[in-house]
């Protein structure tokens, strides 16, 4: 997450119970030397919406990259369920549709897993890319060679392109080969999309993990906003009643498990 939280952070609510103006004081003095960020400190509220940004943040951008897998996973599906023998201008059509969808995943990543993207240095991300290219590729890379043969070359950055007059005269020349290593490349794509789109897969579980995050971050938010409400409405008394007490444990306790996160 991109804050954390390295203090205690009953302190800051400390700050906001009902043991007296002096404590009150005393404990906003103990947070200014224990860190940098006072505001925040003492608003805990503002720290969860901190916290919360975050989390919302990494949740779409895995979003995305579930996303670009479930298309590519379509569009290998499509390969493979071509009609026999297809038009070239069908077969054309799906397999422009596959690359585009791969070199979309390969965009679509790379930029989240960028040293300025929301998933900078994110191993489960990067991980599901290789693997994506691994499929493509082959044993050893053996594949590429043949998807070349038809036209299908990868470029530098990791992206192919397909060459429309070799692919057509591939297609012309021996279609049966054409459409045999199509298949395989749908067959190697598909196993690997289906296993990145797993339930038991990282990337999966970064999702229902991040979901259930955000779920008890607003929880915590209605906790201690409702505590803090509770406390702008009584005057500051050195006795903490047991119901209040046990609402500021349940806040501080709340909010501790999500802002370390």
């Amino acid at each position: 997450m991109v804050i954390s939280i390295n203090y205690p952070i009953s302190t800051a609510i400390s700050s906001y119970t009902s043991q007296g103006q002096a404590d009150a004081v005393s404990q906003s003095s103990l947070v200014t030397q224990q860190s940098p960020l006072n505001s925040i400190t003492l608003n805990p509220l503002a720290a969860l919406q901190r916290v919360a940004a975050s989390t919302v943040t990494q949740l779409s951008s895995y979003g995305q990259v579930k996303s670009s897998l479930a298309d590519l996973q379509d569009k290998a599906r499509a390969l493979k369920n071509i009609s026999q023998p297809p038009t070239l201008s069908e077969f054309k059509g799906v397999v422009q549709a596959f690359v585009q969808s791969f070199n979309s995943i390969n965009q679509t990543v790379g930029n989240l897993t960028s040293k300025k993207g929301a998933l900078s240095g994110d191993n489960p991300s990067s991980k599901a890319l290789n693997d994506i290219r691994k499929a493509v590729a082959g044993t050893d890379g053996g594949a590429l060679s043949s998807l070349k043969e038809l036209g299908i070359s990868r470029q530098t950055d990791g992206t192919f392109a397909v060459d429309k007059k070799q692919f057509e005269k591939a297609f012309q020349d021996n279609s049966k080969n054409a459409l045999s290593t199509i298949s395989d490349l749908a067959d190697r794509v598909t196993q690997a999309a289906d296993k990145l789109l797993s339930e038991k897969s990282s990337i999966s579980k970064k999702v229902n993990d991040l979901g259930t995050r955000a779920s008890e971050i607003e929880n915590a938010y209605s906790a201690v906003q409702g505590y803090l409400g509770t406390q702008q409405k009584s005057p500051p008394s050195p006795i903490v009643q047991p119901t209040g007490g046990y609402t500021a444990r349940n806040a501080v306790a709340t909010y501790a498990s999500v802002a370390s996160f």
